[in-house]
């Protein structure tokens, strides 16, 4: 028994066919695609496709609104099939997990903090930078030497820009920053994970 899927109009992973335990995705020719259909009994192409045992795997990953399926399997290794239809990709991981026998399956939220830590990340180092500069150039326009300052060497640039100017540049870059940040989290969705028994127990150790 067999199950496969052609992608067309895709540049990569044109093919993701699944038989014998095993997932096999590439870019076979064209000839070999348009013959394959469910009576085809000849897959002497499959030889040259990057194909992954279901034995190798440790867990196999998707979420909603990101076009792909992450396989990590062998050591350190992921491989990430690229699925544009997202009906396509929803049918292929449900496959998957019929497929696999005796395989956990799990749906969580990531953690906040986790997802989008880049995007607050960003948000703290331009507020702290221009707060900085904004301090800084204040003093200085101000003539407030009340106390030894020197400003850093680096924020020079930026504190020579005066009051006016950084607030207005601040203002714009923090916009940026938060709509990526409010984009980010309006993109939170449930991660899906199969696990396979095998596997199982190093995953619940790594993760408790």
């Amino acid at each position: 028994m067999f199950k496969f899927w052609k992608q067309e109009n895709a540049k990569y992973n044109k093919l993701i066919l699944i038989k014998d335990s095993c997932i096999f995705i590439g870019n076979p020719d064209e000839k070999s695609i348009s013959k394959l259909n469910s009576e085809t009994t000849d897959f002497s192409f499959l030889k040259g496709i990057f194909s992954i045992p279901y034995s190798y795997i440790k867990k196999i990953e998707t979420q909603k609104g990101k076009h792909k399926i992450s396989i990590y399997y062998g050591k350190e290794s992921e491989e990430e099939i690229v699925i544009k239809d997202e009906n396509i990709k929803k049918e292929i991981f449900s496959y998957l997990k019929i497929d696999i026998h005796n395989a956990e399956y799990k749906s969580k939220k990531p953690n906040v903090f986790i997802y989008a830590k880049s995007q607050m990340f960003a948000v703290l180092i331009v507020s702290l930078i221009f707060g900085y500069s904004f301090y800084s150039a204040h003093i200085i326009e101000n003539q407030l030497f009340d106390y030894i300052y020197v400003p850093n060497i680096l924020l020079l640039p930026i504190i020579n820009m005066g009051t006016t100017k950084i607030a207005i540049v601040f203002a714009v870059l923090i916009t940026i920053c938060l709509f990526g940040l409010v984009h980010k989290l309006k993109s939170i969705s449930e991660i899906e994970s199969i696990i396979p028994f095998k596997s199982f127990n190093n995953y619940i150790e790594k993760n408790i």
